[in-house]
């Protein structure tokens, strides 16, 4: 779409042979009448009309590719008028100097006004056609390319909503969580209740604070109190909060609670030892810290993090990140405050 079809090698060879032959009959019929036409239509004026035709289109074409490549004036409007005075002007100046040459070398005659006006006014109308269709393209080109950032832009805002919704939903959780509740019913009711009520209070924070931009840092680690124990509900996953120094700040919903779900999907299950994370909040930073112990085939890494990381770009220009020592693994999110 983007490379106009004047450009093409077969419509450059065959075009000016038409075009050229179109105003050689223009001027026949001008000059002559409809009876006349067939005596008088093959000679070497149609020849030349021809190559006058070629070096025309040609020309016009070259303006083309050299208007479309500056890059002032930068109005598209004062581009487009001086793109065709000028090729209107070296049209006018090609066409009478062809023609002169012409008349006087091989006809032996000076052409007079009205033939160099007719030749003058049928060559440049072929240099406006070309020009139109430059125009024309230009704004076919605009228009789709418009429509095509349009749909562009729904497909990702699509792509955005379904990623927010799954991670909102959390389906993995969500098929543990009531596989543990359905085993649980049969030993323990109680407990299976127990388990229920904590299955519901994170899934009802999870999907009520959709549309909040931010949340205070307290109210995520009220739900903390109730994820924690569900985490331990799974088979082989203890997990407690351990030092726990916060301050006043605010982060992207659910943010912690994905990052110690990740957590606790890449470390390696124990029976017997506890996951222990402590969170800190300094000057400008949430630090969680734990001893990790991972899984060999599934490590932390900022990569299982991105979808956090590209929430947080639209709050700050600090960027969340992963520091792995040699016992403990740490994770750095920025503060974020309303101003």
């Amino acid at each position: 779409m983007k490379k106009l079809f004047i450009h093409k090698p077969l419509f450059r060879l065959l075009s000016p042979l038409f075009s050229g032959t179109l105003v050689y009959l223009l001027i026949l019929l001008i000059n002559n009448t409809i009876d006349e036409l067939g005596l008088n239509f093959f000679g070497q004026e149609l020849y030349v009309c021809i190559g006058l035709a070629y070096l025309i289109q040609e020309y016009s074409r070259i303006s083309i590719i050299i208007f479309s490549r500056l890059k002032k004036p930068s109005s598209f409007l004062i581009k487009l008028v001086l793109q065709v005075v000028s090729t209107l002007g070296v049209n006018i100046g090609v066409v009478s100097l062809a023609m002169y040459m012409y008349f006087t070398q091989v006809l032996f005659y000076t052409p007079n006004s009205r033939e160099l006006l007719i030749f003058n006014s049928i060559f440049s109308v072929i240099a406006l056609i070309y020009i139109l269709l430059y125009v024309s393209h230009q704004f076919l080109y605009m228009v789709n390319t418009e429509k095509l950032e349009k749909e562009e832009w729904a497909r990702k805002e699509i792509e955005e909503d379904f990623s927010n919704f799954k991670r909102g939903l959390n389906p993995e959780l969500l098929f543990e969580s009531l596989e543990t509740i359905l085993v649980t019913m049969k030993s323990d009711p109680d407990k299976a209740e127990e388990v229920t009520d904590r299955f519901a209070m994170v899934y009802r924070y999870l999907l009520s604070q959709k549309k909040n931009e931010l949340v205070p840092l307290e109210t995520e680690l009220e739900v903390l109190e109730d994820l924690l124990p569900l985490f331990s509900e799974l088979p082989y996953r203890r997990i407690r909060l351990g030092e726990m120094a916060v301050a006043e700040t605010f982060i992207v919903p659910g943010s912690l609670l994905r990052i110690i779900e990740q957590i606790m999907r890449t470390t390696i299950p124990s029976e017997i030892k506890e996951l222990v994370i402590d969170i800190v909040v300094s000057n400008d930073k949430i630090k969680l810290k734990y001893i990790h112990e991972e899984k060999i085939h599934k490590s932390l890494h900022l990569n299982e993090l991105k979808s956090i990381c590209e929430d947080y770009r639209f709050y700050t220009e600090q960027t969340i990140h992963v520091e792995h020592e040699e016992t403990y693994k740490n994770i750095y999110l920025p503060k974020l405050q309303i101003a």
